[in-house]
């Protein structure tokens, strides 16, 4: 891994990005195996449907709980081991044959795999990206989305050609094994190795520069028709604006027709 602090965050980025491409075809691709997996437990479409449920209220409603195991236990453990529940509970819900293994293997195992994969790589995003946490937790997120756009038509040809046990196992060991060993890879940020806006700031270094050129515009529209106080920073404030007409002197309500003729 590069030993530069700035190319160290973008290759940690880079990992989280891996790992939640790897986790999110549970969630989108979960249509194709609905009649397979009706056809395997016997069970009605509602029925069935209530896996999807489980797998989604256990992605997020849950996201509290997870996100406290993520700093209880580190990322990198925490990430790994979502990950390797994901795959997981793909490759044993291809040997279902009754709803509550089908709920207890695609439902909870991936729910809760994928959350704490989605909540451990934003947290720690956001930690290595303190001045950028928008990019950076877009890019990740993002991934979640990117990551079933390059595996539906994959997993669609072979559920044709396989079945779905196939297709289940061998993703499912496919895309747990890529998340586990990105995974590996993440690691909290070290001292020194991410900006501190807080410590930029005090120093001026984002404001500096705008009161320089601020103050060197009014500076050269200075004139006799305005009273300028520079302020303690340099800042330059517009105090007073005191308009005088060149007729004769004259000021209230007839001063600028007096002034214009």
């Amino acid at each position: 891994m590069p030993s530069s602090p700035a190319a160290s965050r973008w290759v940690q980025l880079l990992l989280g990005l891996v790992v939640m491409m790897a986790i999110s075809s549970p969630q989108y691709v979960w249509t194709l195996f609905v009649k397979p997996f009706q056809a395997a437990t016997g069970a009605g479409l509602p029925t069935v449907q209530i896996t999807f449920s489980v797998l989604i209220v256990l992605q997020t409603l849950f996201s509290p709980a997870q996100g406290w195991l993520v700093d209880r236990f580190g990322p990198r453990a925490l990430i790994a081991v979502g990950a390797a529940l994901t795959g997981l509970g793909w490759m044993l819900s291809a040997y279902v044959d009754s709803v509550w293994m089908l709920f207890l293997t695609y439902g909870l195992f991936c729910g809760i795999g994928t959350g704490i994969v989605y909540v451990g790589v934003v947290g720690l995003m956001a930690r290595w990206f303190p001045d950028r946490r928008g990019l950076a937790i877009g890019i990740v997120a993002a991934g979640y989305g990117m990551g079933a756009m390059l595996t539906t038509f994959p997993i669609s040809s072979m559920l044709s050609a396989s079945g779905a046990p196939r297709t289940l196992v061998v993703f499912g060991l496919i895309l747990g094994g890529v998340g586990v060993l990105a995974a590996l890879g993440l690691r909290e940020p070290r001292p020194g190795e991410v900006p501190d806006p807080a410590a930029s700031h005090a120093r001026g270094e984002d404001v500096a520069p705008a009161h320089a050129e601020n103050a060197d515009l009014l500076a050269d529209v200075r004139d006799d028709d305005h009273d300028i106080n520079r302020g303690p920073h340099g800042d330059v404030e517009l105090r007073q604006f005191r308009p005088r007409f060149r007729g004769g002197g004259r000021t209230g309500p007839g001063a600028c027709g007096a002034a214009i003729r």
